[in-house]
């Protein structure tokens, strides 16, 4: 009898201590968990935007016609300047052209001359809205056997009159892909590049190799268009769609339409894989709870007098 009253004791004690422990324990997963996740969406977040300005600066610099457009000289000059531009960069500048006021060509030079297909500048996107808004426009061109290609138009101002010429190419996106991947390699999901239209232009997976013109992940649309509505130029967040959670940030990239996204499951979180110290902490603390109970029986029959039913 002595021996059950034994255990029964050290169950009671434990029981005592051990059920609000375990109250307080679930919310204390709950909130490090949270913390997590927290932190894993500003790191994200910090990812997104460091990736958006480093684009940005390479549209800048290398997809940008502004420089020419800008050069001083009549058109026999911007004329050597396309030819100069395509014979030292024919990775980028697969083709550049000088357009008239209605699209007509002037002049063509191509990095590849073995290439026959030619496209018609005057009948793109790009062209209607660069003639519409006196400004540069451009639009992505996605190819079955080739990388993306970003098709831009940018009239001649002067003067404020109207453009009695444009300039306009296909800058392979190539070299941007590669950029892209190389930001995205140490990501725990998929790190990409989308168009205004949410199309993958480039990715860490290489989803966009696959299958050019792929739409981006419906969580990233989802979370863009948030974006949007919000008129944000960064946003991140959980995302939930089917039943399934992902932790997911876009950041726009500046002077474009475009925007580069991070998305992952939250279960492969660096964070969760590389420690489970809030378990360890529960874990101990039951094991400590048990061990108080064995110690409480020790003393009770230390310091209490034993009866013919007690200890």
């Amino acid at each position: 009898m002595a021996g059950k009253n034994k255990y029964k004791f050290i169950g009671a004690v434990t029981a005592m201590f051990l059920v609000p422990f375990l109250i307080l324990s679930r919310h204390f997963i709950y909130g490090a968990a949270k913390l997590q996740k927290n932190d894993t969406l500003r790191y994200l977040e910090l990812r997104t935007t460091t990736g958006a300005s480093i684009i940005s600066s390479v549209l800048n610099l290398d997809y940008s016609l502004t420089r020419i457009a800008g050069a001083a000289g009549g058109q026999a000059a911007v004329k050597g300047e396309l030819q100069r531009r395509v014979k030292e960069n024919p990775f980028i500048y697969s083709e550049l052209a000088l357009l008239g006021a209605k699209g007509a060509e002037a002049a063509r030079y191509t990095a590849d001359k073995s290439v026959k297909t030619r496209i018609d500048y005057a009948k793109t996107m790009a062209f209607a809205e660069a003639r519409g808004t006196m400004a540069p426009a451009g639009e992505v061109e996605y190819g079955d056997y080739t990388p993306p290609a970003l098709v831009l138009v940018e009239p001649l101002l002067k003067g404020g009159a109207a453009p009695e010429f444009y300039l306009a190419g296909r800058l392979s996106l190539a070299y941007l892909g590669e950029i892209v991947r190389l930001m995205g390699k140490n990501s725990s999901g998929n790190f990409g590049l989308v168009d205004g239209g949410g199309q993958i232009i480039a990715d860490s997976m290489s989803m966009s190799i696959v299958k050019p013109g792929l739409r981006a992940p419906p969580e990233v649309i989802k979370l863009l268009s948030v974006a949007a509505d919000r008129e944000a130029q960064n946003f991140s967040s959980e995302v939930y769609f089917r039943g399934r959670e992902y932790l997911a940030s876009v950041s726009n990239v500046g002077g474009s339409k475009w925007w580069i996204y991070e998305i992952m499951d939250p279960s492969d979180m660096p964070v969760h894989k590389a420690s489970s110290w809030a378990l360890r902490v529960v874990f101990s603390g039951v094991l400590l709870i048990v061990i108080f109970g064995i110690i409480s029986y020790k003393l009770a029959r230390l310091w209490l007098k034993e009866d013919s039913g007690g200890f």
